[in-house]
């Protein structure tokens, strides 16, 4: 952790009024300012300023909520973030975020609904031109990323700190380095022709560098990336998906990629999809399945056993 993300304005309020009041017992106290640090690091990366406990709404909840849904976290992490924001809040006398986890969409033990949650290729596709077409390179830069964000299956972190003159390998493999959760480096085997003309983008716009200004922080380009793709349209607001959505949409290529089907998530229900799935593949569409889900597993940078993450993605069966 940066020390500017240490002593944010939010996390030392949190600090202090908990250690004040000695809400709770010692592990208590402890817990919610790590639930509160949290809460804080992802508003921040939404690019939200909010300075005052006061001042946090539903909105910065749900936005931060919507985030670790994305990120895959299991629910009963999400709700003792919750908790720790609600606490706080309540110290600081702000009584206004929803007592019910229900109004954050956190009904179940697990978020797997068979949701598409991918980003509409047609909103893709025009937010990318408009930014290419930019005479901002900052603009231009941000198009490097979403790309490389749809084409790779990319989290924001890993394109941010992407730097196509390392991470191009022999036989057009790519080496994600910088920027992966849990520091788990990963080879990406099999690219297509989108995917190289995204990587010659990203080394057009970038040179040997990776794609943050040298005027900016990575915080604060962070921020930046955020606010010009929702201004563009990017967010779960308008168009029902954020720039995670892009992972989304590369999960469920390459799924039907493999399998020669379509993703249980872009049908209406399971039994649609299973009814397609075998009439494709026939008795061998389990297997497939399967196999599917274990390559993209490791292309996405989860680990072996995180079954109910790549679910987020495709949708269970």
């Amino acid at each position: 952790m940066s020390n500017s993300t240490r002593t944010d304005t939010l996390i030392m309020q949190a600090i202090r009024v908990i250690q004040r009041t000695r809400h709770g017992s010692t592990k208590t106290r402890h817990n919610h300012i790590k639930e509160a640090r949290r809460f804080v690091e992802t508003i921040r990366e939404l690019g939200y300023g909010v300075k005052r406990w006061k001042n946090v709404t539903n909105k910065h909840v749900q936005e931060a909520v919507d985030k670790w849904k994305d990120d895959g976290l299991q629910v009963a992490t999400v709700k003792e973030y919750l908790s720790g924001v609600r606490t706080v809040c309540r110290l600081y006398g702000n009584n206004r975020i929803a007592p019910e986890n229900a109004t954050f969409g956190i009904e179940n033990r697990i978020f797997v609904d068979n949701r598409d949650k991918s980003l509409a290729q047609d909103v893709f596709k025009r937010v990318v031109a408009e930014l290419k077409a930019s005479t901002n390179s900052d603009e231009n830069r941000i198009a490097a990323q979403l790309q490389l964000e749809r084409y790779l299956g990319l989290r924001v972190e890993e394109s941010t700190k992407f730097n196509a003159e390392q991470a191009l390998l022999t036989c057009g493999r790519v080496f994600v380095q910088h920027g992966t959760k849990g520091g788990r480096e990963r080879i990406i085997h099999e690219v297509t022709a989108k995917g190289m003309e995204a990587i010659n983008y990203a080394k057009e716009i970038s040179g040997e560098n990776n794609l943050i200004p040298s005027d900016h922080s990575e915080k604060r380009w962070v921020q930046k990336y955020y606010r010009i793709i929702r201004g563009k349209g990017i967010s779960k607001k308008a168009c029902g998906a954020s720039s995670h959505g892009c992972r989304h949409a590369y999960a469920q290529e390459r799924y039907e990629m493999i399998t020669g089907f379509k993703a249980p998530c872009k049908f209406e229900t399971k039994s649609d999809f299973r009814e397609n799935a075998e009439r494709i593949a026939g008795k061998d569409w389990r297997k497939l399945n399967q196999d599917a889900r274990q390559i993209i597993k490791a292309e996405l940078g989860h680990g072996p056993d995180r079954d109910d993450v790549v679910s987020q993605y495709l949708g269970s069966i």
